[in-house]
């Protein structure tokens, strides 16, 4: 069960998130936790068997991310720190495409789903493979699609911040997409190796583990995620909320990820939909990683990342908008910029 009084009982849920969403930085994260009755990670142990034993009552835990204590080499699985951000990527991409699949089911229940990614995008979207975007003649109905293009990019947003204070990079990636409702992020966005996906051959992964190697190159990250109100079936309205670190328990070996919990079945921290609404928050996700570590590369990546979330990304099914200080650009994938050279833009 959800406990929707704790964050308000020590702070005002919507200044509290307002501040939230605008943390860049590892002091910014760090104040906000201080505001909050947490349980050192030291004074308890999660145990999947009897999660409530040693539960304090009244605070705060960290838990490990999956509920899986030993999920240190598992998050650690990233050979290059561009490939968490990619991975993100995708999976805002699939939050547009089931927000739009949900959505046709609510009108038609028994609408056939599509037969995969690309397919979903042609019927939602109006929007053929990007890498035939530049081939398109110059009618209106090529300039509506290359516009639509464009509009969907908007809804996708990666964003690098160089913070010249605590000498961190930060990477967020945001969504317009399904979102999740609070009583489902712990299954959902923080789970490792389960799935809700396998059936769905309109979606691009499987598992939903890649995204997570994120955390291995984070001091911190947080999530924050509403569900779009016309799909909350049964669940309540509210946005959803969680900082994950890296613990190295006292004593022990295993070092593990957690996220911070509200419930010892694992329920993330949520507010209310009058303090998300307050606060601006809309539905979809944002996944917010600081302290990035781009390695010995870190320097130069302001100069880099959009040339390798093109090549990783060389034919995507849905474009998104990159942000690098005060620059802005689409990345559509490297087939589009290669099928430009020989096609019209």
């Amino acid at each position: 069960m959800i406990e929707p009084t704790l964050l308000a009982s020590h702070v005002k849920p919507s200044e509290f998130i307002a501040k939230a969403v605008l943390a860049k930085t590892s002091p910014d994260v760090e104040s906000l936790l201080a505001q909050l009755p947490i349980t050192p990670e030291d004074e308890y142990t999660f145990d999947e068997e009897a999660p409530e034993r040693g539960w304090q009552p009244g605070k705060f835990h960290w838990l490990p991310v999956g509920r899986e204590r030993g999920n240190a080499g598992r998050i650690k699985q990233a050979n290059q720190p561009v490939n968490p951000i990619a991975e993100r990527a995708i999976n805002g991409m699939e939050a547009l495409i089931e927000l739009a699949r949900q959505r046709e089911l609510l009108k038609d229940p028994a609408a056939h789903a599509p037969t995969s990614p690309r397919d979903a995008v042609r019927r939602y979207f109006g929007v053929p493979s990007l890498d035939q975007l530049p081939k398109l003649d110059d009618n209106a109905t090529a300039k509506t699609t290359r516009a639509r293009a464009r509009d969907l990019a908007r809804q996708l947003r990666v964003r690098l911040i160089f913070d010249k204070v605590s000498r961190e990079f930060t990477v967020a990636i945001e969504d317009d997409g399904i979102g999740q409702s609070p009583s489902k992020i712990h299954s959902t966005l923080l789970s490792l190796g389960s799935t809700t996906k396998a059936d769905k051959w309109y979606l691009i992964g499987v598992f939903g583990q890649g995204g997570s190697s994120a955390y291995a190159v984070s001091k911190y990250s947080w999530v924050l995620s509403r569900r779009a109100p016309d799909l909350l079936g049964s669940d309540q309205d509210g946005a959803g909320w969680t900082v994950i670190k890296h613990v190295f328990p006292k004593g022990r070996r295993d070092d593990y990820f957690a996220y911070l919990a509200s419930t010892p079945s694992g329920h993330v921290p949520s507010i209310p939909s009058t303090a998300a609404d307050a606060a601006g928050i809309s539905h979809g996700t944002r996944f917010v990683h600081i302290g990035y570590d781009f390695g010995r590369g870190g320097s130069a990546i302001t100069r880099q990342l959009y040339a390798a979330m093109n090549h990783v990304l060389y034919n995507p099914v849905l474009p998104f908008d990159l942000f690098v200080g005060n620059t802005t650009a689409t990345v559509y994938g490297n087939g589009y910029r290669l099928s430009s050279l020989g096609g019209k833009s």
